[in-house]
């Protein structure tokens, strides 16, 4: 062999046992790092794999990922009127906000504007073997508002925004020809907005707020149905 091919396989040879150095010098430290609960180990897996993502509370519960299946969903809500005292239109935004973040997630879900045409021509939205009927669709996810507040109890000078209610996921079955939803997720929910601190009157609008809690309330409840980044909405 000539010295320069001689040459070129010591450079090699050298580059080869420097990365399995630098490998196994990692392995070590992850070695002695994960009794101590050093974060070294989670951003080696980060540097491996890429950020983890945690399955939807649905998907614990049902073995279902939905982002990964072909089937459908429909999102559907019930708001007491007494409660959209500071968004006229909340249950529709409510439907819209957890819809379009599915959608995002590449969950096959219904557009909301097909969903509130359908409730508007009926009056009504708590219609679980409605919604069964008219759509074609495998599962229908049923939010139930009990309450959405926005300002802080016992003072008029803070906003913070409260939510209650359950929400519910049906399984969409063909028996005896007829299309029936099986109850398969049920789950209370109670939130408030900001997480922290709450926030002076005079700072935003009541309106204003309201978006934003809002807006807070549709990302919590989307992600029960699926996958996340540890944290996220925190």
């Amino acid at each position: 062999m000539s010295k320069q091919g001689q040459s070129a396989c010591s450079r090699t040879a050298r580059s080869s046992r420097c990365r399995a150095g630098v490998v196994l010098g990692l392995l070590l430290s992850l070695v002695v790092t994960v009794g101590s609960g050093c974060s070294l180990v989670v951003m080696a897996g980060k540097m491996f794999l890429g950020n983890p993502r945690l399955a939807s509370e649905f998907t614990m519960a049902t073995g279902v990922r939905l982002g990964d299946a072909e089937e459908t969903v429909v999102v559907i809500a019930r708001v007491p009127s007494y409660l959209s005292g500071d968004l006229a239109t909340l249950e529709s935004d409510l439907i819209t906000g957890v819809t379009d973040r599915l959608i995002r997630e590449s969950i096959k879900a219904t557009e909301a504007d097909e969903v509130i045409d359908w409730i508007d021509e009926r009056g009504t939205s708590d219609d679980v073997e409605g919604a069964a009927r008219k759509f074609e669709t495998d599962y229908i996810v049923h939010i139930e508002l009990e309450e959405f507040e926005n300002r802080e109890e016992n003072t008029s000078s803070l906003h913070r925004g409260r939510a209650r209610g359950t929400v519910r996921a049906y399984k969409v079955e063909l028996v005896g020809g007829k299309r029936v939803p099986r109850m398969i997720f049920d789950r209370e929910f109670q939130t408030k907005h900001p997480r922290q601190q709450p926030v002076l009157v005079g700072e935003v609008t009541q309106t204003a707020f309201a978006r934003r809690h809002l807006e807070q309330l549709c990302g919590d409840l989307a992600r029960k149905f699926h996958d996340h980044l540890p944290g996220a909405g925190i």
